[in-house]
């Protein structure tokens, strides 16, 4: 006799895929082994390896940044957690690169990070902005504070 055919609904895979993963994490967690990385033993006291503390520490600063999470670390050392152009201090540092060449020049802040790519990080329209602050003064009408 056939085995009757199971009809998978996206509920019931969610819920099969939660519990293998699960059922699967609970046994590297009794081996000792570290659940995340399935490699490393396990520090003493602690259910996953010394490197997945530290990257844990990393994403809960600067997010999910993936493998360049140890490089926002590095810059935001460098420049002393300090935003590259407006030197505030940043709390959730954004890694500006150019998109040209997709070099990376360094941490901002999001404000001037949205500010460059409002600008389209060309240093014509940079400057003409500049040239635009610097030498109007207006045209004489005052706008009400709020």
């Amino acid at each position: 006799m056939s085995k009757p055919i199971v009809s998978w609904t996206p509920e019931r895979r969610k819920e099969y895929q939660r519990t293998y993963s699960r059922d699967r994490k609970a046994q590297y967690k009794e081996k000792g082994i570290c659940p995340n990385c399935e490699k490393r033993p396990a520090v003493s006291g602690r259910v996953c390896c010394q490197q997945c503390l530290n990257d844990k520490k990393l994403s809960l600063k600067f997010g999910t940044a993936g493998p360049h999470r140890q490089l926002y670390a590095d810059l935001f050392e460098k420049q002393l957690g300090l935003c590259g152009i407006c030197g505030d201090p940043m709390r959730r540092p954004v890694l500006d690169h150019c998109h040209q060449t997709m070099i990376v020049r360094g941490l901002l802040c999001s404000n001037c990070n949205v500010g460059l790519g409002q600008f389209k990080d060309n240093v014509g329209i940079l400057s003409s902005a500049i040239n635009y602050i610097t030498n109007n003064a207006g045209i004489g009408i005052m706008i009400k504070k709020r």
